[in-house]
Formats: structure tokens, C-alpha cells, sequence
């Protein structure tokens, strides 16, 4: 694993039949600031080539481990620094920084972590997680346990400031020729349509538009997009969340 690891702004819940809501401590200073949005290049680690990518639909089941004090304050593969006792990740191919949510299998507990560095590289495992997220997912004894990892949305990225710098967060290929919509749904009630934009926090710009046919109803939709190909990924990672029935929609 790289010399560095991992911290977090996080939404951070633990979601089991026995588990309650924990919060970390943040210090004044954004503990995130000096991170850059990053994919990279393919790489080679003992052998092995990794490929980098951008994955919206992301669920993989396998061993997780933690890292603590080796690597606290040292500087994640995105330019953030590593902090042990906040809620972070380190993944191999994953998008930096972004969120996951991860279940530890043995007894069902879940967190979202930041995922800001890259790791781990034994053969068997799929995610490096900080000590602290070890400690709420009940294996910092253990020092392994299964999981199941899955992309959850997108994080924050911090200029030196602690002020948010999304400008180069999920870029596309441009397509000159046409714009789409991820047209989401259409609803009446406020509540769902609540709960509907808690689903799509993170995924793209979320759009809210009236009915011109009638005033009750509105229109849902994320975009626009120039490219129909990461319209079909963001698509793939609505249906992941368990909205089925989005369709893309070209625009002028």
C-alpha cells in the first residue's frame, strides 16, 4: 500500500440491528483541505497492474484490514493527509476522493468512508480501512474481516482554504453533438421527493421542474451530460440505490 492513507468529511452512519449513530470529531481546520480529485494512471505493485478508474456501480465483496499509526499524518495518493482516527478508506482502482459504504458481514454493521489513497495491495483484500472505521465496524481486534464494499456518492474536494473545489470532480468526454437528461422520475408529494434527492446527493446535478401539464406534479431529473456514455454509468449507479426507472432523455 502506498505511503499514505486516508481521512473524511463523512455522512457517517452505522447501519445494524444494534448499532446507533456515531459522529467524529473534527477539528476547526477541514481536515480534508489540500485534496485533489484524482483517478491516475495504471500501476504495478509487486507484479500486479491496477487500472485506475472511474466506477459508479462499484460492489465487491472480500476482505477489508486497517491501518493506523504507521501512516498517521502522512499524505494520502490525492494530496490529503492521513488521519487514524477519522473515518476514511484506502481502495486500488476507486475514484479519489469518494464514498463507499462498507458492511462488515460477521455482524452486519455498516459505515460510509472517504475514500482518499491507494491500497491494499495483499492479494486477498479489496479495502484498507482507518482504525477508527476498524473500531465502529467491530474487527480492530481481528485485523481482517469480510465485507462487502459498494460506491455510495461522491465527496467533497477541499482547496487549502477548507473551501469546497469541485471543478475537476467527475469529468467527461464532451460529445459536441448532443446533451442528455437523466429524466428520474415524476412525483407529487414533497416527502418523496426528499428522500429522492437524499438518493441523488452526489451522483450530478440534481434538477426539480414543475409539470407544464400539471402544477401538482414535478420533474426530476439530473444533467445535462455531453457524453451518453457516463449518462449509462450514472444510470447504472441509480439503479444500485434501487431507482430502476430513470431514462435519458436528449436535449437541445
Amino acid at each position: 500500500m502506498k505511503h499514505s492513507i486516508l481521512f473524511c468529511t463523512i455522512i457517517i452512519f452505522i447501519l445494524s440491528s444494534c448499532s446507533s449513530y456515531q459522529s467524529p470529531n473534527f477539528s476547526s481546520k477541514n481536515p480534508y483541505a489540500g485534496g485533489t480529485y484524482k483517478i491516475g494512471e495504471p500501476y504495478i505493485i509487486q507484479g500486479k497492474k491496477f487500472f485506475p478508474k472511474e466506477d459508479f456501480s462499484y460492489k465487491e465483496k472480500g476482505v477489508a484490514s486497517w491501518y493506523g499509526q504507521k501512516f498517521h499524518g502522512k499524505k494520502t495518493a490525492n494530496g490529503e493527509i492521513f488521519n487514524m482516527n477519522l473515518l476514511t478508506a484506502a481502495h486500488r482502482t476507486l475514484q479519489l476522493p469518494s464514498l463507499v459504504r462498507v458492511t462488515n458481514i460477521s455482524n452486519n454493521k455498516s459505515i460510509i468512508l472517504r475514500v482518499n489513497d491507494r491500497g491494499p495491495f495483499a492479494k486477498d483484500r479489496i479495502i484498507d480501512v482507518s482504525k477508527k472505521a476498524a473500531s465502529l465496524l467491530g474487527f480492530q481486534k481481528e485485523g481482517t474481516t469480510q465485507v462487502i464494499v459498494e460506491y455510495y456518492g461522491r465527496a467533497n474536494v477541499y482547496d487549502y482554504a477548507g473551501k469546497i473545489n469541485n471543478k475537476k470532480t467527475y469529468k467527461e468526454n464532451k460529445d459536441n453533438s448532443k446533451n442528455y437528461i437523466l429524466n428520474v422520475g415524476v412525483f407529487s408529494d414533497k416527502k418523496n421527493i426528499d428522500k429522492i434527492k437524499m438518493k441523488l446527493k452526489g451522483i450530478g446535478k440534481i434538477n426539480i421542474e414543475k409539470s407544464k401539464n400539471d402544477s401538482s406534479l414535478y420533474k426530476v431529473f439530473l444533467g445535462p451530460f455531453g457524453n451518453k456514455n457516463f449518462v449509462y454509468r450514472v444510470q447504472n449507479a441509480l439503479s444500485q440505490k434501487g431507482l430502476k426507472d430513470s431514462v435519458i432523455e436528449i436535449i437541445d
